[in-house]
């Protein structure tokens, strides 16, 4: 427990989450040191926070008590509702103009009945079947998340581009970077609509095998 959240704090984490300390921000830190240290769902992390049923000394150490999963709940919403301003914070300390962009999907299958999400798609994790949701991230050139989006479950690597784009170069204010990405994301026809000609764009992604030919 000591190590991860000496680690946050040197990098400046909670200040990333949010300026000001509050009870969502610190629920947000506590489930971010549980999922490092002991990957488990929010009624069991909850319960590893309650001074009777304690885990570790994290709740200690946060000064968190009689802690539920609702509240662990209401702090991701919290959170949620800070996305953009932490993507924001998190683009301007990692990006800069000429910066590399890599970028990539994947998907997660689903077994619940009310994500508006939710479609039956190209199956990534294997699991035919179900309805998935698509989901995009944004990485600087070591590989540092900046950023995540969501997609409906039936959406196309592709097809996802456009916001990303739209992203780096309206909300982080970034003239010039350089796309990387697979030959199923940055496709001909994308660099074509989306890429080529634009200036300040530019695209790092491989050739097909009938390109190559």
């Amino acid at each position: 427990v000591a190590a991860v959240l000496g680690t946050l704090r040197n990098i400046g984490f909670e200040e990333i989450l949010g300026s000001r300390s509050c009870t969502e921000r610190t629920l947000v830190v506590a489930m971010v040191v549980a999922r490092i240290i002991d990957a488990r769902s929010k009624l069991a992390t909850a319960r590893g926070l309650a001074e009777e049923t304690a885990a570790s000394s994290l709740g200690l150490e946060l000064g968190l008590q009689n802690v539920s999963e609702d509240d662990l709940y209401r702090a991701m919403d919290w959170l949620l509702d800070r996305q953009v301003l932490i993507e924001n914070k998190l683009a301007a300390r990692h990006l800069e103009d000429g910066s590399l962009i890599l970028y990539d999907v994947t998907s997660s299958f689903y077994t619940g009945t009310h994500c508006s999400l939710a479609a039956f798609g190209h199956a990534r994790d294997g699991k035919n079947g179900y309805p998935q949701i698509v989901y995009g991230l944004l990485c600087n050139a070591a590989g540092c998340p900046i950023a995540v989006e969501v997609f409906k479950g039936n959406t196309g690597d592709p097809k996802t581009l456009a916001s990303q784009i739209q992203k780096v170069r309206t909300r982080f204010g970034l003239n010039r970077v350089i796309f990387v990405g697979d030959r199923g994301m940055i496709t001909a026809k994308r660099i074509d609509e989306e890429l080529r000609g634009v200036e300040g764009l530019d695209w790092i992604t491989a050739l097909r095998a009938d390109s190559i030919k």
